[in-house]
């Protein structure tokens, strides 16, 4: 149970509830949740889930912590820009700008100031800051002016902390954990920028939002824990990080960082091996025009209706599920999942239920995985970076693994929504079995409103 209409439920009908009732188990880290029907969450209906681990091996390294939330933003609803984009078809919506923490900077004038979502800092202190990128489209930048990162922490996963930045890449859905250090000698504040990366089409030509930049104040506190005078920080230092920004843009036209990163505990994150590893490749690509739908192996997702695919399993009875949309996996499986981007630009992609192991991945261009290729990826098995949310480079591949360890019907998407709506997803159906077993034991079916319960 995930909250996916027509996966695993039937959308909440207006003017009614629905009980989320769950176990973190082991987890913790940086997450968050999000309406999954139709395009909905393009328009804020989103949160942050943080998850404390009271045995949090990087509490000692720091004395607070803060979120930040990066988003892009339209002007018009994203749910009235559905409609055109379904039908007749149009090019991807491009935001108008962005938001940190809810505020942005769009057409400010004198009469008409900007606000600024201000996080603080104290001085002679290091912070933790959760970093999410809610985007429906956009893939950002964060830089803080003069202040270095420290990356601990992908997805709900503490890593090694041996990676620092002075800019960090997050496309839609992904999330990180940095530690900054606060200086010695600060001036009052410094500026934190989100800058969206301007969005490619089919022609190779690149278009950018009305405003791409959205800023926020760092905002030091001193010793005594009294703010340093709440000054603006000049203009003047807006470009220091220019540079920076526009290598991180010509960088991610051509690979993702996510390699680089490595986990904290490669024993308890060891990647799983078998003789019997079941290998699936999807070539992922688009068809068609007005408006056209992305494909896995030339099958495009259609949410069901009126029913869900759990309903089906439930009260048809089905000994699994079938569909050319629909993979069945058992119990203890390890799976290797392939997916060749036969696309022009990146897709973010996210399998609920998991993380995943990050094996392999190509750079831009550098083709895509088959037979006569495979004797040239090398497969990282010692120390992969393991999350839920990664990107596919642009004409590449990307090669994932996980463990069947999770009962349950789960959708593997891409987390740029516009192409969830144009069907670029597909379903693993996990041990359904045991997803039966579980429901008639604990007397779960009860818990299905009868108008989930139709016939496909």
């Amino acid at each position: 149970m995930d909250g996916v209409p027509g996966v695993t439920q039937c959308p909440i009908l207006p003017n009614q509830s629905y009980l989320y009732t769950f176990s973190t188990n082991n987890q913790s880290g940086t997450y968050w949740y999000h309406s999954h029907f139709s395009i909905q969450y393009g328009d804020g209906l989103w949160g942050t889930l943080i998850i404390k681990d009271p045995n949090d091996p990087w509490k000692k390294y720091y004395n607070d912590e803060e979120i930040l939330q990066l988003t892009d933003w339209y002007h018009t609803p994203v749910h009235i820009l559905l409609k055109p984009y379904l039908n007749p078809g149009i090019m991807d919506p491009v935001p108008d700008t962005g938001l940190i923490n809810g505020i942005g900077q769009f057409n400010c004038t004198s009469t008409n100031p900007c606000s600024y979502y201000r996080a603080t800092i104290r001085e002679r202190t290091t912070k933790r800051y959760r970093i999410i990128n809610t985007s429906v489209y956009a893939t950002i930048t964060l830089t803080i002016d003069q202040h270095e990162m420290r990356v601990i922490e992908a997805d709900g996963i503490n890593l090694d902390g041996k990676k620092y930045v002075n800019s960090l890449r997050l496309n839609p859905g992904q999330r990180y954990s940095v530690l900054i250090t606060a200086k010695q000698n600060p001036a009052s504040s410094y500026w934190i920028r989100a800058t969206i990366h301007s969005f490619i089409d089919y022609n190779g030509k690149y278009t950018a939002p009305i405003q791409p930049n959205v800023r926020a104040i760092l905002q030091y506190i001193n010793e005594k824990g009294i703010n340093v005078p709440i000054v603006i920080p000049s203009m003047d230092t807006f470009n220091h990080n220019e540079n920076i920004i526009q290598q991180s843009f010509i960088h991610g036209q051509i690979m993702s960082d996510e390699l680089g990163l490595n986990p904290m505990n490669i024993i308890e994150n060891r990647v799983p091996t078998s003789d019997k590893i079941k290998t699936f490749i999807f070539n992922s690509q688009f068809f068609g025009s007005n408006p056209g739908y992305f494909y896995f192996n030339n099958a495009t997702f259609i949410h069901p209706t009126n029913t869900s695919l759990l309903s089906l399993l439930l009260f048809d009875n089905f000994i699994q599920l079938n569909s050319s949309s629909i993979v069945n996996i058992e119990t203890d499986e390890i799976i290797d999942v392939i997916i060749n981007n036969i696309d022009y630009t990146s897709h973010p992609f996210h399998l609920h239920g998991h993380h995943v192991w990050l094996l392999a991945s190509g750079q831009t261009r550098d083709g895509y995985f088959n037979q006569s290729t495979r004797i040239n990826i090398v497969y990282n098995t010692i120390d992969p970076v393991y999350r839920d949310t990664y990107t596919i480079n642009p004409f590449s591949y990307i090669v994932f693994r996980f463990k069947a360890d999770n009962p349950g019907i789960w959708m593997m998407h891409c987390h740029n929504d516009w192409h969830l709506q144009l069907g670029m997803a597909l379903i693993f159906v996990e041990s359904p079995q045991k997803i039966k077993d579980y429901y008639f034991n604990h007397n779960s079916k009860i818990y299905i409103p009868s108008y989930c319960q139709h016939h496909y």
